[in-house]
């Protein structure tokens, strides 16, 4: 075997090493994301409420019974877990409730949960049998709800919507948020939802910060380029991850933990999202 040869055989063995290593982390791996969020109307007792997300598992496992998952959610000290949707898969519900009820158990003894629909919860052809396992193990489910949280002598509004997936005679979003305004006019709203359409559908919604996820990160991320393609958005969509600062609220995409598609996750680490409310 010549020279060549030889540099060129071990320059594809240690390309196909890499790009094995970037799968097997795109689909085991665990990132926290750790953010800062100041708002000028977040109360006082409210500077340093931290707010760990988790979207769109799809079934994955990270450890035996998911304890690499509930060691790295319990290191970051939340205040609330959010759950923000996808967490069964139409055709393997069945399998995957016993495991997510045993996650919420885990979760919802370090913080309270709170959890919102996705489209592959209800497209699961579970999604009523989900509410009740969810609540069972300790979560509180949000459907086109909201409720107080006290803390230091403040209150703010945490709402939840359902995914458009769910029932046909279901309030917009829009017409949820006026209907909440009427009676918390001046809080700090915080919502929780799956979809990532906001800042296209939804600009002017009067909140101030929104979770959500659905995007899967774009399942493929291409450096300085973003995700490659995320569903209902197309090809390298504006709105793929992270973090936007629109001009009616501040919007946070999470790249989720798992995938739905035949496509695998690449450069695309699942993640923990561990979010800091601090006031301005």
């Amino acid at each position: 075997m010549t020279k060549r040869r030889r540099i060129l055989r071990f320059s594809l063995l240690v390309l196909a090493a890499l790009l094995a290593a970037a799968l097997l982390l795109s689909k085991f791996g665990l990132e926290v994301t750790r953010l800062e969020l100041r708002f000028e109307d977040l109360p006082e007792g409210f500077d340093g409420f931290r707010i760990v997300q988790l979207s769109d598992l799809h079934g994955s496992r990270f450890g035996g019974d998911n304890a690499r998952l509930i060691e790295a959610v319990a290191e970051e000290g939340p205040d609330i877990i959010a759950l923000t949707g996808d967490f069964l898969d139409e055709g393997k519900a069945e399998r995957e409730l016993p495991e997510l009820e045993a996650l919420v158990t885990a979760l919802a003894a370090i913080a309270p949960v709170y959890y919102v629909s996705g489209n592959h919860d209800w497209a699961s052809g579970m999604a009523y049998t989900l509410f009740e396992t969810l609540e069972g193990a300790g979560a509180v489910c949000l459907r086109n709800e909201h409720l107080r949280l006290e803390r230091g002598g403040g209150s703010i509004v945490l709402a939840g919507v359902d995914d458009p997936n769910g029932p046909a005679d279901m309030a917009e979003p829009d017409e949820f948020v006026a209907s909440l305004r009427e009676e918390e006019p001046d809080s700090f709203v915080l919502l929780l939802a799956h979809r990532a359409y906001w800042a296209e559908r939804y600009p002017g919604l009067d909140v101030d910060l929104i979770l959500c996820g659905h995007t899967h990160g774009g399942i493929v991320r291409l450096p300085f380029v973003g995700g490659l393609a995320a569903s209902n958005m197309g090809l390298f969509p504006e709105y793929d991850a992270g973090l936007f600062e629109l001009p009616s609220y501040t919007l946070f995409i999470s790249r989720g933990l798992g995938n739905s598609v035949p496509l695998p996750r690449f450069l695309n680490t699942p993640e923990i999202v561990s979010i800091s409310l601090k006031t301005a």
